[in-house]
């Protein structure tokens, strides 16, 4: 699973093409809720962490909520019928089938960035508790998107993070940016790898860093886990959903493409004993608390 071999290639680019994060919104939806991984952060952890036992002046953030499932069936459980959820993304597409699909009347979903200030001021010390699934990966500058957080929340206000550090499917995609038959389509392309598969962080790197800012860390591990999908198409729709390199192939080769990086993905993780596809990652869990 490693792909410490890329680094040399991937920071010799003399330019990358940046561009505006544009998943697949309707082919992500098909999957409501997240992985098992992180269904078990949601309803096992942070209930131990104290979570859930809300007195109903709550305000919640969570941050890349993607079409709201997440938001709807796992994350509003954890609190009463009076707290408010805000729930962003980046993406509109992703908040358009939100509002269509996971609408309710304690959750308001915006289009925004958690690395982008001027679009979180509104909120600044109102919020008592952020979560965020499966979303900091993606960030360009984690440590913006870490400190802006912090000064959403009011004093005592908690945050919880689950996110990938490294994973079978970043592995994938490196393969296929690299791969003889595709990489000509690829060249400069930002591949949203996020640089905790090349560094090696792990709890400590992200430990020290909340503290800097001024968190104090209740709970904060590295887990590995492996991932069960109950169909091949419903592996091949997710994978191919947040496969940013989809974006750039032709669209009479795009089967091929997809076909091509199933099986790259297949090859790193196989099946459980009963056929199944799976997906083998190491996942950062944290929960910290704004102490000033």
């Amino acid at each position: 699973m490693c792909a410490r071999s890329y680094v040399t290639e991937r920071n010799s680019m003399k330019r990358i093409i940046h561009f505006k994060m544009n998943l697949d919104a309707v082919l992500y939806s098909t999957r409501y809720v997240p992985l098992e991984s992180a269904q078990s952060f949601i309803l096992k952890i942070l209930p131990q962490m104290g979570w859930g036992k809300s007195e109903g002046d709550d305000v919640i953030l969570d941050v890349g909520c993607g079409p709201g499932g997440t938001t709807r069936h796992l994350i509003l459980s954890l609190f009463s019928s009076s707290s408010k959820i805000f729930a962003v993304d980046s993406i509109p597409d992703m908040i358009a089938l939100a509002r269509k699909h996971n609408s309710c009347s304690q959750i308001e979903y915006r289009v925004a960035n958690i690395e982008d200030w001027s679009v979180l001021e509104r909120w600044k010390n109102q919020i008592t508790k952020v979560v965020s699934i499966l979303c900091f990966h993606w960030l360009k500058d984690q440590q913006k998107a870490f400190r802006n957080v912090y000064h959403l929340l009011r004093k005592e206000g908690e945050a919880a993070f689950f996110f990938a550090l490294r994973s079978t499917f970043h592995a994938s995609v490196l393969d296929m940016q690299n791969s003889s038959r595709w990489s000509h389509l690829f060249n400069g392309v930002e591949n949203y790898v996020p640089e905790s598969q090349f560094k090696g962080y792990a709890d400590s790197y992200y430990k020290k860093m909340l503290e800097e800012m001024g968190f104090e860390v209740l709970y904060c591990q590295s887990v590995e886990k492996i991932d069960v999908f109950s169909s091949e198409k419903e592996y091949r729709e997710f994978f191919c959903s947040i496969c940013v390199l989809r974006k750039y192939v032709p669209t009479e080769q795009l089967e091929e493409f997809e076909n091509d990086f199933i099986e790259a993905m297949l090859q790193k993780n196989g099946r459980d004993t009963n056929g199944n596809p799976t997906l083998k990652a190491i996942f950062m869990e944290i929960v910290g608390r704004k102490k000033d």
